[in-house]
């Protein structure tokens, strides 16, 4: 959804929507019979308690879960980067022509990487960094595949593993960036946001500009900050690509 990857949009359309629904709680206060009895205001105040509380642990269950993702995804870059590394170190041990060519495709991986990664991208969108970085992928195996078969030696298997490893890591920081909070959870939030909204209008006598913005504004900062953590592409909050651009930088030093 459009919402979920722009956080700032996601928080002026949930404060709107959450200021109408408390405008409409307020307005069905005057088709009450008993709106002006204690044990009906009772009845109001413990409903909005009740659905407030789970509206809560509903969010903070979302944010648990949104950081949790971010955490995972500004771990594998460090990840990725030191594995890129590895190969491309332990590729400077293996027999020509190997060890003239991997600099160079190690080089332009780690810039491909970068372009998907290190930008607004979408890697559905089927840009041409990855691409790019699929195709040496396959380059640097066809090598790897060759240099085993014809000089099996423990060397040849390291480089090998470390390459396995940095193909792997790739599956793993695109599946990260694809894995959100699932859209049932941001359906029960707005649901139960909704409804408290309308209940705090619905008991409240007169109106009061503290008790409607307060309640309102936590709720939109909240979400606008799980749709933040959890969006890998437009949110304001996004994974440093410090480590491989330093890996950039000292692979580029090297030509």
């Amino acid at each position: 959804m459009y919402l979920l990857d722009h956080p700032v949009a996601l928080f002026v359309v949930v404060a709107v929507v959450l200021l109408l629904a408390h405008e409409v709680g307020y307005r069905l206060r005057a088709f009450a019979e008993h709106r002006d009895g204690e044990e009906w205001e009772k009845q109001v105040h413990q409903t909005r308690n009740q659905i407030a509380v789970l509206l809560s642990l509903l969010i903070g269950f979302a944010l648990s879960m949104s950081l949790s993702r971010f955490d995972q995804r500004k771990s594998l870059v460090l990840e990725e980067a030191n594995a890129i590394g590895t190969a491309y170190l332990r590729a400077g041990m293996l027999a020509e022509p190997v060890r003239s060519s991997a600099p160079t495709l190690f080089r332009d991986y780690v810039d491909a990487r970068l372009g998907i990664f290190g930008t607004m991208s979408d890697i559905d969108a089927g840009n041409f960094a990855a691409k790019r970085a699929k195709q040496i992928q396959d380059e640097l195996w066809s090598q790897a595949t060759t240099a085993a078969q014809q000089t099996p030696t423990p060397i040849v298997a390291l480089y090998v593993a470390a390459l396995n490893d940095m193909i792997d890591l790739d599956a793993k920081r695109i599946a990260a960036r694809r894995n959100r909070v699932p859209q049932d959870i941001w359906a029960l939030m707005a649901v139960l946001g909704v409804l408290t909204s309308v209940i705090i209008g619905y008991g409240q006598r007169h109106r009061a500009a503290l008790a409607t913005f307060v309640p309102v504004l936590m709720v939109a900062i909240s979400m606008s900050l799980i749709a933040d953590l959890d969006s890998p592409v437009n949110g304001l909050i996004q994974v440093s690509q410090q480590s491989m651009q330093m890996l950039s930088d000292e692979l580029h030093t090297q030509f």
